[in-house]
């Protein structure tokens, strides 16, 4: 269990250990991770996402209870995150937007497999596909929308031209129409695609090399919804709609991710809720060994 744990959080540690050291020793500066955020979101993040989404098969969509515990286990803490805040003192819709997402986006690309595969078996990545379809599909788009500002279809029309809003329905149409991407092109985009990881994680230390990693009542209470709140919902919904085995495992590991490293890198490129998103990330990831832990221990017992 502490292998594989291991395992999944290891290139998150040492990436992220690495940029923040670029920061620190003065390689690069501070500056720097605006355009590598930029990088992400709009080139390498949205092809990792059409990759994937691409690959699909449409079976795999069609549990109505499967999809629904992780819809509501992903898009109500997303709506519980964008509401706490909004609500605070001074704060507006895309704050509690980028909040929304940094409490409710699990690390799937890197603690997802590993995890997942090592406490059930293969067949366990349906939930990293399913959930990740998800957040792409449904919680990135509102939250663009949310963070374009201005006013109605204005909004709408420039959230729909963001390549992180396009790209995932473009593979999600060709998964469910059966239009398989040709081999050139997957060949194309497959490095540029697999690079959004690692330089999401390099820009997360880098931002964090400029800040101060301590903990308040907000990060708190962020860490507390994503590692804590999060699989708690999934697994009560899991067991209310009736699912069981194996599905009912795979529901309730995804919750127990730690923060998707995607947050912080998210938030930089729009230039909103940065500091809370990266230090909220960082804790909950340390947090992750026993989360996890604990998690596969009590997933053996459903």
């Amino acid at each position: 269990m502490i292998e594989t744990i291991c395992q999944a959080l290891a290139p998150i540690v040492f990436v992220t250990a690495l940029g923040w050291f670029a920061g620190r020793w003065g390689v690069l500066p501070q500056t720097a991770s605006k355009p590598l955020a930029t990088f992400v979101v709009f080139f390498a993040l949205p092809i990792a996402l059409l990759l994937a989404a691409a690959k699909t098969r449409p079976e795999q969509i069609l549990n109505l209870p499967y999809v629904a515990t992780l819809a509501v286990g992903l898009i109500g803490i997303w709506l519980l995150g964008l509401l706490l805040g909004r609500c605070r003192g001074g704060r507006n819709w895309r704050e509690g937007a980028m909040r929304g997402i940094t409490v409710a986006f699990p690390n799937m690309a890197y603690c997802g497999p590993p995890v997942l595969i090592a406490a059930i078996g293969p067949s366990a990545v349906l939930a990293v596909i399913v959930g990740n379809l998800i957040v792409t599909l449904v919680v990135i788009p509102l939250s663009m929308l949310l963070l374009s500002g201005g006013g109605g279809l204005q909004a709408v029309g420039k959230a729909l031209r963001q390549p992180l809003v396009i790209l995932p329905l473009v593979g999600l149409m060709c998964a469910l129409l059966g239009i398989h991407l040709p081999p050139l092109l997957l060949a194309a985009t497959d490095e540029i695609g697999r690079a959004a990881g690692g330089v999401a994680l390099f820009t997360l230390g880098l931002i964090l090399s400029g800040i101060k990693p301590r903990i308040d009542r907000e990060i708190l209470l962020n860490v507390t919804l994503k590692n804590l709140v999060q699989p708690l919902v999934m697994l009560g919904v899991g067991l209310a709609v009736g699912l069981q085995g194996e599905l009912l495992k795979q529901v309730f590991l995804l919750g127990v991710l730690p923060a998707a490293t995607a947050a912080p890198t998210l938030a930089m490129a729009h230039g909103v809720y940065t500091e809370d998103a990266t230090r909220s990330v960082l804790f909950s990831t340390l947090l992750a060994m026993p989360a996890i832990a604990l998690g596969i221990v009590l997933a053996g017992s459903l």
